[in-house]
């Protein structure tokens, strides 16, 4: 992973630039996949890329004691939302994972909607969320920062540089799962997408952290970026971003977020003019 630091709106863009440079050069001169750029915002430098399936458990969860614990929800869920959801079940996603060519990465299935559902509504999940603007991930970065956080930041990842993708099963990947699922509107909204990491033990696939992928430093597959700011710049980038109608209630539509918007456009935005 490489480090950066942007004190400003105008030094955030450079790098920015600079990144999507490297890409185009890429794709340029090479016949293999060339991923988009996705950016994630943390509105805490201090905090680790972490599924909230990682934050909740803090031992390694197989992909199908996951499954079965979301299977376990899923009656509950649909009774109260009067939605509903058709999903293989545990036996057939069981056999599919122990298949003579299991599926890998093994993302390739029907309940990826259900997965994306759950992961937006709080329940543990293994989905890492990223969007594919820049100025959303500023956004998240930005909007609420810990009121002890000196700096925060954005994540830029890069999978496909241009080459075929190594993966040993043995060792944990980061797979990209694509925008094209059913979901709720602000998937829409964030221009979300969604990694996993998974590893093989004991010829059982289980979701593993992204941070041990970031670690090893590849450099022609999986890059990293990690963009620094400091919070005493947050003004100038709400700024900046409520003139691209980036804000709470462009990225959510909700009663809530249209207060939250107004909030910090009477009581943050304009605190310069009220002294």
């Amino acid at each position: 992973m490489k480090l950066e630091k942007a004190d400003s709106w105008d030094s955030l863009e450079k790098i920015l630039a600079q990144i999507e440079a490297l890409r185009r050069s890429a794709m340029e001169r090479s016949g293999g996949s060339v991923s988009e750029l996705l950016y994630r915002g943390h509105a805490d430098s201090r905090w680790r890329l972490e599924t909230t399936l990682e934050r909740s458990v803090r031992h390694a969860v197989s992909l199908v004691d996951y499954y079965d614990f979301a299977k376990i929800a899923k009656p509950r869920i649909e009774t109260f939302t009067n939605r509903s959801w058709n999903i293989p079940s545990y036996v057939e996603y069981s056999n599919w994972l122990k298949a003579d060519n299991p599926p890998y990465p093994p993302f390739n299935f029907n309940a990826y909607d259900y997965f994306v559902y759950l992961r937006h509504h709080g329940f543990p999940s293994p989905l890492l969320d990223w969007t594919t603007s820049p100025y959303i991930a500023a956004f998240f970065a930005m909007n609420n920062p810990p009121i002890d956080a000196e700096t925060v930041a954005i994540y830029v990842y890069w999978e496909y540089t241009g080459g075929g993708k190594i993966s040993d099963r043995d060792k944990p990947a980061i797979h990209g799962l694509g925008p094209n699922v059913r979901s709720h509107p602000r998937h829409f909204l964030q221009q979300s997408q969604y990694t996993i990491c998974t590893v093989m033990r004991d010829e059982k696939t289980f979701y593993a952290k992204h941070e041990e992928v970031v670690a090893r430093g590849d450099t022609g597959q999986d890059r990293l970026w990690k963009i620094d700011i400091p919070t005493s710049v947050r003004i100038d980038f709400l700024q900046t971003l409520q003139k691209m109608n980036i804000n709470s209630y462009s990225l959510f539509a909700t009663e809530d977020s249209l207060l939250a918007t107004l909030a910090v456009d009477i009581f943050l935005l304009n605190q310069r003019s009220m002294k």
